[in-house]
């Protein structure tokens, strides 16, 4: 298996950049309603939207690994999740509701920008898809860990928009559910033979988005790192929650009992080619009497209610905590994130042109080094397709073992250019986790600049890889490919 070849500013460096190359996808799939772009692949349903170039589609069935025969994340419960999505959707509520948000976003400060007025329906679209997952996770009688917060996609039975916001990372699989602290659940788990980077539970006390604005967005109230997990032999472990102590029980998450908690699960997947998500089920094992579901309008209602507080949050929380938290084409220094789940630094980036922004970071030892960029309000640009994030086995690596990146609006030949989707602006984010020995990370970002294009090449070190159109076309089909494998392992 090859990596797509590459060339350097002095020799070539073919090492540095790119996975494995398998039999590419073959292109078919339908595109979802709420989204410009096609980002997902495989067997769409029947009331979805013709045909998108970007679609793909595989006749492969996935891995049996699931408890249902099918895999980690395409299980029924989320093609039931995703089916019920898209009818919520469609209804008069929501759509009244997305139309409110797209005027919020449009009258915004970044939304009067050339860039943010391109990315308004993007971002809105997004968030509305978001809050509808987030509506369907808060049935704390039948809870499900609902895969939210991703990119669109179309395969075995899931069918669902982009749903990303709040600068998602494309390295993570999202599960979230909610909980009651008058009830007790149990989450039976299995590992993959290829483990994820980092699995992460945090609880949190309320869903992200609607709580008083504060840097955190919330309060984390516990979390259980995946390397902690006392697990069988044959794989499995058990995860206990409810609001008693642990008393000598492994694995327990212990919750407040007098109102609900909010369950985010993180596989970070540094590897997409090889590393699969946990298989993860939840049950709830005893509570007061279960109550009536929920009817689809007062679904819709919920969902509406979400979005009505979860838009206006995060536009007000990035312009507070990074528009007006820092200057233009800068970061903030790294800071430790709650729960263990190392550092982490967030900036923005407002280019002309004929300008880039050069980044340098040093690992620090961490397992997982992660640089995204997003539009202004915070969706990250394409990434299943493109390449607006990079992770350590994604990039092309210095010689002295760091890593340069550069911005710009359009591709300068640079292996490790993150693609804004041909616009100038929006947010650039670096996360460094799984780290070891230097949990603060300290140095770890080297430098920070803005140059002329005519000044890149002098600009970089001699050493960095370059990338020619044919080259950037074999980088994209690979990072497809390695995308979608979260979907079939």
């Amino acid at each position: 298996m090859g990596r797509p070849p590459q060339s350097s500013i002095t020799t070539p460096h073919h090492h540095h950049c790119g996975v494995p190359l398998r039999t590419h996808l073959v292109a078919a799939g339908l595109v979802a309603a709420l989204s410009a772009s096609a980002l997902g692949f495989g067997v769409a349903n029947a009331d979805d939207q013709p045909s998108s170039p970007q679609s793909a589609t595989t006749q492969a069935a996935p891995a049996p690994l699931g408890a249902d025969g099918r895999t980690a994340i395409v299980t029924d419960g989320q093609a039931r999740v995703e089916k019920l999505g898209r009818q919520i959707l469609a209804t008069d509520m929501m759509r009244q509701q997305l139309d409110q948000t797209k005027a919020l976003y449009a009258a915004s400060a970044v939304g009067q920008t050339p860039t943010g007025k391109a990315s308004t329906d993007t971002a809105a679209n997004a968030i509305a898809a978001a809050a509808v997952l987030y509506a369907l996770s808060l049935d704390t009688d039948r809870p499900f860990l609902t895969w939210d917060v991703n990119a669109e996609h179309h395969f075995a039975g899931l069918n669902f928009p982009n749903s990303g916001f709040g600068i998602e990372n494309p390295d993570n699989v999202y599960r979230n559910t909610m909980l009651a602290g008058n009830s007790a659940y149990r989450i039976h788990g299995r590992w993959p033979a290829n483990r994820p980077t980092q699995l992460h539970f945090e609880l949190r006390d309320a869903l992200p988005g609607t709580t008083d604005l504060t840097f955190e967005a919330g309060n984390t109230i516990g979390a259980l790192p995946g390397d902690e997990i006392v697990t069988n032999p044959d794989g499995t472990f058990d995860i206990t929650i409810d609001s008693t102590p642990a008393d000598g029980r492994p694995n327990h998450l212990q919750i407040p009992a007098d109102t609900t908690s909010f369950l985010v699960v993180r596989d970070l997947l540094n590897n997409w080619a090889t590393e699969d998500p946990v298989y993860l089920d939840i049950k709830r094992v005893s509570g007061p009497p279960v109550a009536p579901e929920k009817t689809l309008d007062q679904q819709a209602a919920d969902s509406a209610q979400i979005l009505g507080k979860i838009a206006p949050f995060w536009l007000k929380y990035f312009d507070t905590f990074v528009y007006h938290g820092t200057a233009k084409n800068t970061v903030f220094p790294l800071k430790q994130r709650p729960g263990g789940h190392g550092v982490a630094t967030i900036g923005w980036f407002d280019l002309a042109d004929d300008e880039a922004m050069v980044i340098t970071l040093d690992p620090a030892g961490a397992k997982s080094l992660g640089i995204q960029i997003t539009n202004p309000f915070g969706t990250a640009y394409e990434y299943r397709n493109r390449t607006s994030s990079f992770n350590t086995t994604q990039a092309a690596q210095n010689p002295d073992g760091t890593y340069t990146y550069v911005i710009a609006k359009n591709d300068p030949g640079i292996a490790n250019w993150l693609d804004p989707s041909g616009n100038s602006s929006g947010m650039v984010s670096l996360r460094w986790q799984q780290l070891g020995a230097n949990p603060s990370a300290d140095g770890a970002i080297r430098t920070t600049q803005v140059v002329k294009l005519g000044d890149l090449k002098s600009t970089l070190p001699p050493t960095t890889s370059t990338m020619s159109h044919s080259e950037r076309a074999q980088q994209r089909a690979h990072r497809a490919q390695d995308w979608d494998h979260r979907l079939k392992g």
